[in-house]
């Protein structure tokens, strides 16, 4: 069989936007805080779940599109499309609803992949994180990202309120241990048919 080149351009199957969501657009998501019902972090398959605070210690809250949060859906949605484009080239249909995600002080979450090992029709695809917090909101709680397979050499990152980072599902990536005061997110999964 001739060999060829299929693609013309390396995918990076990472992006990190800055200022993508305005302070006041953030200020609106915080607001939707107050509407929500936090929990403990679990770990499992749908079903199985259970709290593991040793590798995963954090409250979470589901934001559900609705008239007071569609705009962010919305937003966001444009963005997904651009950045799949640009990085990705994935096959994908859409996205999960958002996970507010709060890091408080000695909380974290150890090494993971956003993947589902459990078979379904739909798999996580992209993974994408909107930060709340600015950097100087909280100490430790950077992002690490193991993006070129090697664990010497992870990405660490700590954006700024507003931006938006995205990288493949299968990625292995960690939220390394709050020192001090409160990291907020929005985590979000894009979503595809699996290929089998």
């Amino acid at each position: 069989m001739p060999q060829y080149t299929k693609y013309k351009r390396d995918l990076p199957c990472f992006k990190h936007i800055e200022g993508y969501f305005t302070p006041e657009e953030v200020d609106a998501i915080i607001d939707l805080e107050e509407l929500q019902k936090f929990e403990k972090a679990t770990l499992g398959a749908e079903g199985k779940q259970k709290i593991q605070k040793k590798n995963r210690d954090s409250e979470v809250s589901w934001i559900y599109c609705d008239p007071k949060s569609q705009w962010v859906f919305d937003k966001f949605g444009t963005l997904v499309g651009y950045v799949n484009h640009d990085v990705f080239m994935y096959d994908i249909d859409g996205f999960e609803y958002f996970q507010y995600t709060k890091y408080k002080k000695n909380q974290h979450y150890t090494w993971h992949y956003d993947v589902l090992m459990e078979y379904a029709p739909w798999e996580r695809k992209i993974s994408a994180t909107v930060m709340l917090s600015d950097p100087d909101e909280y100490e430790g709680g950077e992002l690490e990202i193991i993006a070129n397979g090697n664990f010497e050499n992870p990405l660490i990152l700590k954006p700024k309120k507003g931006d938006v980072i995205f990288f493949a599902s299968w990625m292995l990536h960690r939220v390394a241990p709050i020192k001090s005061g409160t990291r907020k997110t929005l985590v979000c999964w894009i979503m595809g048919k699996r290929p089998c």
